[in-house]
């Protein structure tokens, strides 16, 4: 019986892991592994480097002068029910550049480049703006240049519109490609970690660790013996029973399906990884439960004397199946439902009772064979 449960266990806790590591990947992947640069710390951007080599990385710059807005990004809400629509500014994106000296030709070679910022930097961005006008203008060496800032984000090629307003705008301002004015194509995007919007990136971050978690839960007890964690529970509490009585009934019980054994004593079945069992002599009712919708079920319920209910997954035949056995080898169980009985059970437990489980327990103890030979004790 334990080899038997081990192996099911086993099957069921191995596509447990593999489907979980299948899912910690494909939400790395979706990420591009960005978490892997988030971890290790942001590439410094050197900006004298080919830009493409940096591309789709999480990148820091110390930005140096900040030349304009271009853009002004913003997400429009539609009202479904009422069709009027809103719309939230996010952020807006700047042209920037760094200087270089180039002490060989006596001069300095301007980097320019893109960034985007949250709107909530708006006022101090524009003061940058501001600054650093006034230093490249001043004439009279009294103006100190505008402090640096560091910006982290995910170093991203311009889409093609916004490629479109970025160069519109350097051609407006006399900004021209040449030796000394290097355009870069690319933006330094501070609301994107591996392509996805921060926060749904740490959203999947949060996933892939319970799955990665999850996984590493399901290989440990893939190993151990944790799945008969409830079998030997009950051994505890019934110290009258012993593992051989349970096996010697499970090897002549009656196999529903793949993971459900109906004995003449106990029934034993798989509850996910776990095994499970149930004393057939504490049993009052069973039947065939099923829900269509979004959390849809199929289910064989069992009610116990207890007033416990146990739910195992099935089929409906093999739930019918399961409940034939009930009704030949289980006289105190009733079998099958009507709202009749779930009345009867809810308002009058002991009327319940006498349908069926307490004549069969009084024929028990006139007849100790009443159970076609069965032994009611434990």
């Amino acid at each position: 019986m334990l080899e038997t449960l081990k192996k099911k266990s086993g099957k069921s806790r191995l596509t447990r892991a593999i489907v979980s590591i299948i899912v910690v990947i494909g939400l790395l992947a979706l990420t591009k592994f960005a978490i892997f640069d988030v971890i290790t710390g942001p590439t410094k951007l050197d900006l004298t480097s080919s830009p493409d080599a940096y591309e789709g990385k999480y990148v820091t710059i110390d930005v140096e002068n900040y030349l304009t807005d271009y853009v002004e990004h913003s997400t429009t809400t539609t009202n479904t029910s009422s069709g009027s629509k809103s719309t939230r500014i996010d952020g807006n994106s700047y042209i920037v550049f760094n200087s270089f000296d180039d002490y060989e030709q006596n001069a300095s070679i301007w980097y320019y480049y893109s960034i985007y910022m949250n709107k909530n930097m708006q006022s101090d961005l524009n003061k940058k703006i501001d600054k650093t006008w006034d230093y490249w203008f001043d004439e009279t060496g009294t103006v100190a240049p505008p402090e640096t800032t560091t910006v982290t984000g995910t170093w991203t090629r311009l889409s093609s519109q916004l490629e479109r307003y970025y160069k519109e705008t350097l051609d407006e301002m006399g900004v021209e490609e040449s030796e000394y004015d290097v355009i870069y194509l690319y933006t330094v995007d501070t609301a994107k970690i591996g392509g996805q919007a921060v926060s749904f990136f740490w959203v999947c971050m949060v996933v892939s660790l319970a799955f990665l978690i999850y996984f590493i839960y399901n290989i440990i007890n893939y190993f151990n013996s944790s799945y008969a964690s409830s079998i030997n529970a009950y051994l505890r509490d019934n110290s009258l029973v012993s593992i051989a009585a349970i096996e010697s009934d499970f090897s002549q019980a009656h196999p529903v399906g793949n993971s459900l054994w109906v004995g003449r004593k106990w029934t034993v079945y798989m509850d996910g990884p776990k095994a499970k069992i149930l004393p057939n002599s504490e049993l009052v009712w069973g039947y065939y439960y099923r829900r269509t919708g979004r959390n849809s079920v199929s289910q064989m319920k069992l009610y116990t004397t207890a007033r416990k209910i146990f739910a195992i997954n099935l089929s409906e035949s093999h739930t019918q199946e399961a409940l034939k056995f009930y009704g030949e080898e289980q006289p105190q169980m009733v079998i099958g439902y009507s709202k009749e009985l779930e009345t009867c059970y809810q308002k009058n437990y002991d009327q319940f009772l006498n349908i069926k489980y307490n004549p069969a327990k009084n024929m028990e103890q006139a007849d100790p064979y009443f159970r076609d030979g069965g032994d009611s004790s434990y």
